[in-house]
């Protein structure tokens, strides 16, 4: 794999099958939209909302693909530096000095180097958060040269998205307050393309993730994401028949949360009548 050069390092449809793993979509995701409802029914109907279910739902889950397209990103990343031959180790750190858990989002081994890195898609956290974020950063490092004391370490911080660019100045700035404090020890603030070009051989993997984004971006090209007529639609009615049996239980239920919900959701159609019907009570 070190001499990888212009070939493709990793197959588009296995970059869409990760994609796929994260966001869900067809019948599964119909189901999962009708278990987040039945989950929060007060989130989606009640009198304190100016917006109605079904727009609350598409905020939700425009949210929720965003923060699944960040996880899918860090699969993505170490898929591919598991292509290159690097070692890639457990990302569950263990806790720190206060007990608390901590994950990296990768950390590999080449040519006896430890590297750990904190991926984010875009550098646009506010003043509470970007603390936060590199104060994570700080205890991951302390942690993992506690762990692994024989090796080199390069610790990076890497924001994908290099159209964004906020707070660029106070991450360089902590970054050289804390340099002292680790021998050995590499830190890096990167950028888009930037991280790859610091990596032995994975120079041309940017450019395969633009070109596989921009298809991605093409396919999709005309879909309006939009929510489907819960009362009538044939891909609710099939996820209702789908739902395991402790939400359809709950859904129909006289409890009031679920009485609204269903006012709110299902009283534009027979959907929920012919589910019943087919279902049960089961």
């Amino acid at each position: 794999m070190d001499n990888y050069n212009n070939q493709e390092l990793l197959e588009y449809e296995e970059f869409k099958n990760l994609l796929q793993l994260k966001i869900k979509t067809g019948d599964e995701f119909y189901v999962e939209l009708l278990k987040t409802v039945i989950d929060n029914p007060y989130r989606y109907c009640g009198l304190f909302r100016l917006s109605n279910a079904k727009t609350k739902l598409i905020q939700n889950v425009t949210q929720s693909n965003e923060i699944k397209f960040g996880d899918f990103m860090e699969d993505l990343i170490t898929t591919y530096l598991s292509k290159l031959n690097y070692i890639i180790l457990p990302k569950n750190l263990g806790v720190d000095e206060n007990n608390d858990k901590l994950n990296v989002d990768q950390i590999f081994i080449k040519d006896n180097i430890l590297y750990i890195v904190e991926q984010k898609i875009r550098d646009d956290h506010d003043s509470t958060k970007k603390r936060g974020q590199f104060q994570n950063f700080y205890k991951k490092i302390k942690l993992v040269r506690k762990k692994y004391p024989q090796y080199h370490f390069v610790a990076i911080m890497w924001f994908v998205d290099d159209s964004i660019i906020k707070n660029k100045n106070y991450y360089a700035e902590e970054i050289e307050k804390v340099k002292n404090e680790f021998d050995d020890t590499e830190l890096h603030l990167y950028y888009g393309k930037y991280f790859f070009e610091n990596l032995p051989n994975s120079e041309n993997i940017w450019e395969e993730i633009l070109k596989y984004l921009k298809k991605l971006r093409l396919e999709n090209s005309n879909e309006i994401f939009s929510i489907p007529d819960f009362g009538n639609s044939v891909e609710i009615y099939k996820a209702l028949l789908d739902l395991p049996p402790r939400y359809w239980k709950k859904l129909i239920s006289n409890e009031e949360k679920y009485l609204l919900l269903k006012n709110e959701l299902f009283s534009s159609g027979k959907n929920l009548q012919k589910a019943i019907l087919e279902r049960g009570e089961n």
